[in-house]
C-alpha cells in the first residue's frame, strides 16, 4: 500500500529511541557481516586480478576510476545524509532528494561520457576512452539508491542492508572471475566495480520498501539545504581520491599501480573494520543529539570497541607484510611492500577518524568538519607535489606523517562537543595501544628466531603468536569493557 505520493506504507521515518544501544551493537554486528562479504570476496579478486595484472594495468583500471569518481565526489549525495540526520522528515523530503539526485547523476554521467576521449587522448591510453563510461554508469545506480540507503540507516536495518551488500558483492566476485578467466583482463576489474553498484542500488529500492512520488517540493529541499551542501561537500573531498589522481598524474600507470594495489589492501581492511561504524555511529550519535550524558557513553565505548579491533589488525599488517605480500599476491609486488606498510600506520586513525566524522556531523556540525578536510585535502594536494618526485614510498610516507599532524584538531572538536578533558579522550586508547605494542614485541622476537626459516612458516608463527598475546592481554586487562559489550548485546530491546 501506498500513499498518494508514492510512499510505502510501513517504514518509520522517526529515529529509533528505545533500545538504541543494543539496536546499534546489534546492527554494529549485521553491518560487520555486510562489510565482511565485500572484503572476504574482494580479497578473492584481488589476489586472482593481482595475479593476471601488472602494476601498468591496475594503474590503467585505477585510474579510470579515480576520473569517474570525481563524477560520484560533485553529486548531491550529502543530502541523504542530511536525510538521516535531520530530526523529523515527510516523504516530501524523500522524493526531492531522490530527482536532485538522479537528475544530477544523469547530467554528471553526460559530461563523463562527453569528456572521456579527450581524456583518454591527453594521457595516450586508449582504454581510457571506454574504461571512463563503463566504471562511471556507477554514479547513476549510486544516486538511485541514496534515498533508500538513507531509509535503511536511519531506521538502523541493518540486516537488510548486509544481506543486500553481500548479494551485490558475490555478483560482483563472481562476474569478475568469470571475466578474468575469460580473458578480458582490465575489463574484469572494471566489472567488478559496475556490477556492485547495480546489485546495490536494486536491493536498496527493494529492501526500503519505498518508491518515489513525482513531486518535486522546493520548500522540502529548502529544510535539508544548509546540511545537505555542507555534507556534501565532505562528500566530494573524500570521495574524489586526489591522491590516486595526482600520482597517476606525476608517476604515470606504474607508480599508480603500486599505489592502488597497497591502497586495495588498506582500503579492504578499512571496510572491514570501519564499514560497520560509519553507518551504525552516524546514526545511533544523530538520535542523541538532546541527551549528551548518553551522547558522550556512546561515544567513548564506541571508541574503545574500534580501537580494539583496529589497532593489532593494521599493527600486524606492517609486520607481516613482507612474507604475507609475495605469498598471496605474487612477486612482482614485492615494491609494494613499505606502501603497504605505510597505509598500516595511517589505518590506526582510520576508524578513530570514522566516529569524529560520524561525532561532528550527528551533531549538525557538516559545515566545521566540511572546513576541516578542505583544509587536509589541499594539504595532501601539496604534499603529493612536493613529495611525487621522490617516488611513491617515501610519498606515502610522507602523506601519512601529514594525516598525523593534523589529526589533532579533530581532538580538540571531539572533547568540545563532548564536554570532557583530551586526557579522558585519549584514555580510550589506553589498552588497545599498550596490547598492540606487546603484541608486536612479540611478533619481532618470533621473527629474529626464524630468520631463515621458509616464509610461510615464519608467517604463521609470527600471526599465532601475536593473536595468542594480544588475547590474553585484552581478555586480562579489558574484561570489564568486554562484558559490557556481551551485556549490551543481550540485552533485549
Amino acid at each position: 500500500m501506498t500513499t498518494m505520493n508514492g510512499f510505502a506504507a510501513g517504514p518509520d521515518l522517526g529515529h529509533v529511541k528505545t533500545g538504541r544501544a543494543a539496536a546499534a551493537l546489534r546492527g554494529a554486528l549485521w553491518s560487520m557481516l555486510s562489510s565482511f562479504a565485500p572484503a572476504a570476496f574482494g580479497i578473492i579478486v584481488f589476489m586472482a586480478t593481482s595475479r593476471v595484472l601488472g602494476p601498468a594495468e591496475f594503474g590503467i583500471v585505477a585510474f579510470a576510476a579515480s576520473i569517474a569518481t570525481v563524477g560520484m565526489a560533485v553529486a548531491p549525495a550529502g543530502f541523504r545524509d542530511a536525510l538521516i540526520q535531520r530530526d523529523t522528515i515527510t516523504p516530501r523530503h524523500l522524493d526531492a532528494v531522490f530527482w536532485l539526485c538522479v537528475g544530477a547523476a544523469l547530467v554528471i554521467y553526460a559530461i563523463i561520457v562527453a569528456a572521456a576521449g579527450s581524456l583518454a587522448a591527453s594521457f595516450a591510453e586508449p582504454d581510457l576512452a571506454l574504461l571512463i563510461p563503463f566504471i562511471g554508469l556507477r554514479v547513476v545506480f549510486d544516486m538511485a539508491a541514496a534515498v533508500s540507503n538513507g531509509l535503511l540507516v536511519r531506521s538502523m536495518s541493518f540486516r537488510k542492508i548486509a544481506l543486500r551488500t553481500t548479494m551485490a558483492s558475490l555478483v560482483a566476485a563472481i562476474g569478475c572471475l568469470t571475466l578474468l578467466w575469460l580473458g578480458f583482463g582490465l575489463w574484469a576489474l572494471a566489472f567488478s566495480q559496475l556490477a556492485t553498484s547495480i546489485v546495490t542500488c536494486i536491493g536498496a529500492l527493494v529492501a526500503a520498501r519505498w518508491r518515489p512520488g513525482l513531486t518535486f517540493d522546493l520548500k522540502a529541499l529548502k529544510d535539508l539545504r544548509a546540511f545537505g551542501l555542507f555534507s556534501t561537500g565532505n562528500h566530494f573531498i573524500t570521495t574524489i581520491s586526489i591522491d590516486q589522481l595526482l600520482i597517476g598524474a606525476l608517476l604515470g600507470p606504474a607508480g599508480l599501480g603500486i599505489y592502488s594495489f597497497a591502497r586495495r589492501i588498506f582500503q579492504i581492511l578499512t571496510d572491514l573494520i570501519t564499514g560497520a561504524l560509519n553507518l551504525v555511529s552516524y546514526s545511533l550519535l544523530s538520535s542523541m543529539q538532546r541527551e549528551p550524558d548518553k551522547l558522550r557513553d556512546a561515544y567513548l565505548f564506541g571508541t574503545f570497541a574500534s580501537s580494539i579491533i583496529a589497532f593489532p589488525v593494521f599493527a600486524g599488517l606492517a609486520l607481516i607484510a613482507a612474507d604475507l605480500i609475495p605469498f598471496a599476491f605474487g612477486p612482482q609486488w614485492i615494491e609494494a611492500v613499505p606502501v603497504v606498510q605505510a597505509l598500516c600506520a595511517l589505518g590506526l586513525l582510520t576508524a578513530v577518524g570514522v566516529l569524529q566524522a560520524s561525532l561532528v556531523k550527528s551533531q549538525g556540525q557538516a559545515d566545521l568538519w566540511f572546513y576541516y578536510m578542505a583544509g587536509k585535502q589541499a594539504v595532501t594536494v601539496l604534499y603529493v607535489f612536493l613529495f611525487s618526485g621522490w617516488g611513491v614510498s617515501a610519498l606515502t610516507n610522507a602523506l601519512v606523517i601529514q594525516n598525523f599532524i593534523m589529526w589533532m584538531p579533530t581532538v580538540y572538536m571531539v572533547v568540545r562537543l563532548l564536554g570532557i578533558s583530551p586526557w579522558a579522550y585519549l584514555a580510550s586508547f589506553a589498552l588497545p595501544v599498550f596490547a598492540t605494542t606487546v603484541m608486536l614485541g612479540a611478533g619481532l622476537l618470533v621473527q629474529a628466531q626464524l630468520p631463515a626459516a621458509e616464509p610461510l612458516l615464519r608467517l604463521g608463527a609470527t600471526i599465532v603468536a601475536c593473536g595468542l598475546v594480544y588475547g590474553a592481554l585484552v581478555l586480562l586487562l579489558g574484561r570489564r569493557r568486554i562484558m559490557q559489550i556481551r551485556a549490551t548485546l543481550v540485552r533485549r530491546p
